[in-house]
Protein backbone atom coordinates (compact mmCIF):
# COMPACT_ATOMS: atom_id res chain seq x y z
CA UNK A 1 0.00 0.00 0.00
CA UNK A 2 1.23 3.37 -0.92
CA UNK A 3 0.27 6.52 0.84
CA UNK A 4 -0.39 9.33 -1.61
CA UNK A 5 -0.84 12.02 1.10
CA UNK A 6 2.06 14.23 2.07
CA UNK A 7 3.16 13.71 5.65
CA UNK A 8 2.51 17.36 6.66
CA UNK A 9 -1.20 17.33 5.78
CA UNK A 10 -3.81 15.91 8.15
CA UNK A 11 -6.79 13.93 7.08
CA UNK A 12 -10.14 15.70 7.13
CA UNK A 13 -11.40 14.02 10.36
CA UNK A 14 -8.13 14.89 12.11
CA UNK A 15 -8.44 18.56 11.04
CA UNK A 16 -11.99 18.73 12.41
CA UNK A 17 -10.90 17.20 15.72
CA UNK A 18 -7.98 19.63 15.99
CA UNK A 19 -10.25 22.60 15.14
CA UNK A 20 -12.87 21.54 17.72
CA UNK A 21 -10.14 21.01 20.33
CA UNK A 22 -8.86 24.55 19.78
CA UNK A 23 -12.39 25.98 19.97
CA UNK A 24 -13.09 24.11 23.23
CA UNK A 25 -9.76 25.30 24.66
CA UNK A 26 -10.52 28.93 23.76
CA UNK A 27 -14.01 28.68 25.29
CA UNK A 28 -12.58 27.17 28.47
CA UNK A 29 -10.04 30.00 28.79
CA UNK A 30 -12.74 32.62 28.22
CA UNK A 31 -15.05 30.99 30.74
CA UNK A 32 -12.30 30.99 33.36
CA UNK A 33 -11.23 34.60 32.64
CA UNK A 34 -14.61 36.34 32.60
CA UNK A 35 -15.41 36.24 36.37
CA UNK A 36 -11.96 37.55 37.26
CA UNK A 37 -12.23 40.33 34.69
CA UNK A 38 -15.66 41.34 35.95
CA UNK A 39 -14.37 41.42 39.52
CA UNK A 40 -11.47 43.67 38.52
CA UNK A 41 -13.86 45.99 36.66
CA UNK A 42 -16.22 46.12 39.67
CA UNK A 43 -13.27 46.91 41.96
CA UNK A 44 -12.22 49.75 39.65
CA UNK A 45 -15.76 51.16 39.66
CA UNK A 46 -15.76 50.96 43.47
CA UNK A 47 -12.50 52.93 43.57
CA UNK A 48 -14.08 55.62 41.37
CA UNK A 49 -17.13 55.84 43.67
CA UNK A 50 -14.81 56.11 46.69
CA UNK A 51 -12.86 58.93 45.04
CA UNK A 52 -16.09 60.79 44.27
CA UNK A 53 -17.24 60.37 47.89
CA UNK A 54 -13.96 61.86 49.13
CA UNK A 55 -14.41 64.79 46.76
CA UNK A 56 -17.96 65.18 48.06
CA UNK A 57 -16.70 65.25 51.68
CA UNK A 58 -14.36 68.12 50.86
CA UNK A 59 -17.15 70.00 49.06
CA UNK A 60 -19.43 69.48 52.08
CA UNK A 61 -16.72 70.83 54.41
CA UNK A 62 -16.26 73.92 52.23
CA UNK A 63 -20.01 74.51 51.93
CA UNK A 64 -20.55 74.14 55.68
CA UNK A 65 -17.74 76.60 56.41
CA UNK A 66 -19.19 79.10 53.95
CA UNK A 67 -22.69 78.70 55.38
CA UNK A 68 -21.39 79.14 58.92
CA UNK A 69 -19.42 82.25 57.94
CA UNK A 70 -22.43 83.79 56.19
CA UNK A 71 -24.82 82.85 59.01
CA UNK A 72 -26.96 80.71 56.70
CA UNK A 73 -28.34 77.33 57.71
CA UNK A 74 -26.47 74.28 56.49
CA UNK A 75 -28.45 71.27 57.71
CA UNK A 76 -32.08 70.88 56.65
CA UNK A 77 -33.39 67.34 57.03
CA UNK A 78 -36.55 68.13 55.09
CA UNK A 79 -34.61 69.14 51.96
CA UNK A 80 -32.94 66.99 49.34
CA UNK A 81 -29.68 65.51 50.58
CA UNK A 82 -30.33 66.63 54.15
CA UNK A 83 -28.86 70.09 53.53
CA UNK A 84 -30.31 73.47 52.56
CA UNK A 85 -31.25 73.77 48.88
CA UNK A 86 -28.54 76.24 47.88
CA UNK A 87 -25.94 74.19 49.77
CA UNK A 88 -27.04 71.04 47.94
CA UNK A 89 -26.54 72.69 44.53
CA UNK A 90 -23.19 74.16 45.55
CA UNK A 91 -21.89 70.83 46.84
CA UNK A 92 -22.85 69.03 43.63
CA UNK A 93 -21.25 71.72 41.47
CA UNK A 94 -18.04 71.84 43.53
CA UNK A 95 -17.56 68.09 43.86
CA UNK A 96 -18.65 67.22 40.31
CA UNK A 97 -19.84 63.90 41.74
CA UNK A 98 -22.29 62.15 39.39
CA UNK A 99 -24.19 60.44 42.19
CA UNK A 100 -26.49 61.56 44.98
CA UNK A 101 -25.78 62.10 48.67
CA UNK A 102 -27.56 62.27 52.01
CA UNK A 103 -26.16 63.92 55.11
CA UNK A 104 -27.14 61.62 57.97
CA UNK A 105 -25.57 63.27 60.99
CA UNK A 106 -23.99 66.58 61.92
CA UNK A 107 -22.51 67.83 65.17
CA UNK A 108 -24.50 69.93 67.68
CA UNK A 109 -23.87 73.14 65.75
CA UNK A 110 -25.36 71.63 62.60
CA UNK A 111 -22.40 72.61 60.43
CA UNK A 112 -19.89 69.75 60.73
CA UNK A 113 -20.80 66.58 58.84
CA UNK A 114 -20.24 63.45 60.90
CA UNK A 115 -21.91 60.88 58.60
CA UNK A 116 -23.18 60.81 55.04
CA UNK A 117 -24.12 58.34 52.32
CA UNK A 118 -23.18 58.70 48.68
CA UNK A 119 -24.74 56.59 45.93
CA UNK A 120 -23.31 56.23 42.46
CA UNK A 121 -24.88 53.64 40.21
CA UNK A 122 -24.83 50.30 42.03
CA UNK A 123 -22.35 51.50 44.64
CA UNK A 124 -23.14 53.05 48.02
CA UNK A 125 -20.37 54.75 50.00
CA UNK A 126 -20.79 55.33 53.72
CA UNK A 127 -18.66 57.99 55.45
CA UNK A 128 -18.08 58.27 59.19
CA UNK A 129 -15.87 60.98 60.71
CA UNK A 130 -15.01 59.23 64.01
CA UNK A 131 -13.26 56.92 63.37
CA UNK A 132 -12.54 58.13 59.85
CA UNK A 133 -13.95 55.37 57.66
CA UNK A 134 -15.34 54.95 54.19
CA UNK A 135 -17.20 51.76 53.30
CA UNK A 136 -18.15 50.91 49.74
CA UNK A 137 -21.08 48.59 49.20
CA UNK A 138 -22.00 46.98 45.92
CA UNK A 139 -25.74 46.97 45.52
CA UNK A 140 -27.59 44.65 43.24
CA UNK A 141 -31.29 44.64 42.64
CA UNK A 142 -32.75 41.19 43.07
CA UNK A 143 -36.42 42.03 42.70
CA UNK A 144 -37.80 45.09 41.01
CA UNK A 145 -41.52 45.39 40.61
CA UNK A 146 -43.72 48.16 39.31
CA UNK A 147 -47.45 47.98 39.65
CA UNK A 148 -49.81 50.21 37.72
CA UNK A 149 -53.05 48.61 38.85
CA UNK A 150 -54.85 49.62 42.00
CA UNK A 151 -55.57 46.72 44.30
Amino acid sequence: MTNNQPTNQLSKPNRIIRYLSIVVLILAVLTAAIPGTLMIMRRADAQVALGNAKSLRIALDVASTEAYGAGRPFRDSSSQGGVAGEVWRKVLMDSKAPGDFWVLQTDESGYEVLRFLYQEGDFMVSYCKEPLTYEVYYQQTYIWAQYNAVY
